[in-house]
């Protein structure tokens, strides 16, 4: 069937779906030491696998009766889970002002929460201004069916969670809707760096231009301590801000979900707190039907939220093994003299310098910037060359052709080429698998590099 019997709509959302393939291929050729041994070994997706087998054996004790099996109570989530979640929010993320059930609406994960509050928030056309590097799926949960458009807002050398990166995204939305694109919104993805007076700066910012701040706060929990960071800095969510004199509370609103503290991506459950615009909360139930979450996985979600005993063994056990992955990773770059961004202490990856494996002469000056469109996504304009953009992509067919995935800034819209995402939230044995494969590529790129 030729493109030209879809309507504009689907035409469009083609080629974002041809954004996939790729991964797909990884996906279902999934290295195994027994079954798949010549498998490709993930290092560039955000999944954590630490905890699976503990979490595996945990929802295997768990019932699931007929109830789970029904609509449950809607498609917005069921009352257990957003009583749970209320509880877990006033708990671990020190809300100012108590977090209630029916503030929350649940949906088939994080993705979905995206373009549901896209969706009532934003009209086609409309910009949501996001900084880089960034989510390589945010284009997309902004665009497919709000068809709004991601702006995104390059830091230009500033810390990308500072105050001054404001600045930024000050010039960045004039810059816009001078061109005729009205922002409403901005999604910070939050950081463990990130304290207080960042957090009252981006608000405060949007104050100023009456559109949506949206926290992003999907690593909450999943903080650790390393040798570069021996004390974890707590989370400081937006909830704990009190907003007064400072922005609108019907403004604010976080992003949470099951994939990434609770290393469940495959159970696909987010949810949308907002705590003072009922309307919106209105307005996205009447579309929650198109991402209903499923009763099994509400189920297992609430479970473990209500077992604290658990939760706290949880917690603790995912942080001591985060640490570990983080530091096996770190001491196989600084053997090899790679740098990193350092000072983190959350999540599941770091952003990694592998710009001397392009070549000596990837950089331009600074008024001979490369522009490059790819379709339907902002634009990235590089501080290297072309030349260097080739290099990237032949570097990252050398990866793969080693069965090693590992996640290119290109996806993540880098602002130069050579930087990657190299995630280390896998078993142990896995992850050094997994190096020595990266490590047989590095020494050969170096070879023809220097020769």
């Amino acid at each position: 069937m030729s493109e030209q019997t879809l309507s504009k709509r689907g035409q469009k959302n083609v080629s974002a779906g041809e954004a996939f393939d790729k991964l797909v291929e990884i996906f279902t050729n999934v290295y195994d030491k027994d079954s798949n041994p010549d498998g490709i070994i993930s290092l560039g997706v955000a999944e954590n696998g630490l905890m699976h087998e503990e979490l595996a054996s945990y929802f295997t004790k768990l019932d699931i009766n007929t109830r789970h099996l029904t609509y449950g109570d809607g498609p917005f989530g069921s009352r257990a889970l957003r009583s749970a979640l209320s509880n877990f929010f006033n708990d671990y993320f020190s809300p100012v002002n108590k977090v209630l059930p029916e503030q929350l609406v649940v949906a088939g994960g994080v993705t979905s929460v995206i373009d549901l509050i896209t969706f009532a928030t934003a009209n086609p056309g409309d910009g949501i201004l996001v900084g880089r590097p960034l989510y390589t799926s945010f284009p997309n949960d902004v665009s497919i069916r709000a068809e709004a458009k991601l702006v995104a807002v390059s830091s230009e050398g500033k810390d990308p969670m500072s105050e001054e990166m404001v600045e930024q995204y000050e010039k960045e939305l004039v810059k816009q809707e001078k061109v005729g694109t009205k922002i409403k919104a901005i999604i910070l993805a939050s950081s463990p760096t990130q304290t207080k007076d960042t957090l009252k700066a981006y608000m405060r910012f949007c104050q100023k231009h009456h559109i949506h701040f949206i926290s992003d706060e999907i690593y909450a929990m999943s903080i650790y301590s390393t040798p570069d960071n021996t004390t974890s800095i707590p989370f400081t969510s937006a909830l704990s801000i009190d907003t007064t004199s400072i922005i609108d509370t019907d403004l604010v609103h976080i992003l949470y979900g099951m994939s990434k503290d609770f290393s469940c991506n495959g159970l696909r459950a987010g949810v949308l707190l907002t705590q003072n615009n009922s309307p919106l909360i209105k307005s996205v139930k009447s579309v929650a039907l198109f991402s209903w979450p499923a009763s099994v996985a509400e189920h297992y979600w609430t479970h473990l939220l209500n077992d604290r005993p658990f939760l706290d063994y949880y917690f603790k056990e995912n942080s001591k093994r985060l640490a570990e992955g983080y530091t096996i990773l770190t001491t196989f770059l600084k053997k090899r003299e790679i740098e990193w961004i350092r000072g983190s202490n959350a999540g599941f990856f770091i952003w990694v310098d592998f710009r001397s494996f392009l070549g000596k002469d990837i950089h331009v000056d600074e008024d001979e910037k490369v522009e490059t469109v790819a379709v339907e996504r902002p634009s990235q304009v590089y501080r290297t060359s072309k030349k260097a953009g080739e290099r990237d992509d032949w570097f990252f067919q050398k990866l793969i052709k080693a069965k090693v995935f590992v996640a290119s800034g290109n996806a993540f819209f880098a602002e130069e080429h050579g930087w990657y995402r190299v995630s280390f939230s896998i078993p142990k044995e896995v992850l050094q698998v997994g190096l020595e494969r990266l490590g047989r590529v590095l020494e050969e790129v170096k070879r023809e590099v220097d020769g």
